[in-house]
């Protein structure tokens, strides 16, 4: 049973789970919310690919402990508007000197939830929450075990 009123659902579609490509297999460009602000970027959404690259999915890729060589690389595939630019390529350096105070944060946001990010930190939020209400340590640990041995 649903927990929430339907007037309040959007129904997800199937392509909102999955990367739009050119006929040339290139991954497309999406426009995306800057948070706080009423901008949008445009960024490529991650594959499954590349978030496994960057820590992947099983260690819940953490934009707070990416190297600024990791963002540069990042912004160079993901922002669409550097990625397309002939005289752009963003280096380590331009991270941590010439960046404005709090925009990587909001750019790899704004990567990531075109991503799907939002998604798995509310999958995640729903785990905790079953974990709260196990009361009996032996449960959560037997709970545990046979969630590690579905891996």
């Amino acid at each position: 049973m649903s927990t929430q009123d339907d007037s309040e659902l959007s129904i997800a579609k199937p392509e909102d789970f999955f990367v739009t490509r050119s006929d040339d297999d290139e991954l497309q460009p999406v426009t995306q919310k800057l948070p706080g602000v009423q901008e949008h970027v445009r960024v490529v959404p991650m594959t499954m690919g590349d978030i496994n690259k960057y820590g992947g999915s099983g260690d819940r890729l953490n934009p707070n402990e990416l190297a600024s060589e990791e963002v540069a690389e990042l912004f160079n595939e993901h922002w669409y508007d550097v990625r397309e630019h002939d005289n752009l390529d963003v280096t380590a350096e331009m991270v941590e000197e010439d960046m404005i105070a709090f925009g990587v944060d909001g750019l790899l946001t704004a990567i990531l939830r075109a991503s799907g990010y939002d998604i798995q930190n509310g999958v995640n939020m729903e785990n905790l929450e079953m974990l709260e209400k196990i009361d009996d340590p032996e449960k959560l640990g037997k709970l545990m075990e046979l969630a590690e041995s579905r891996n």
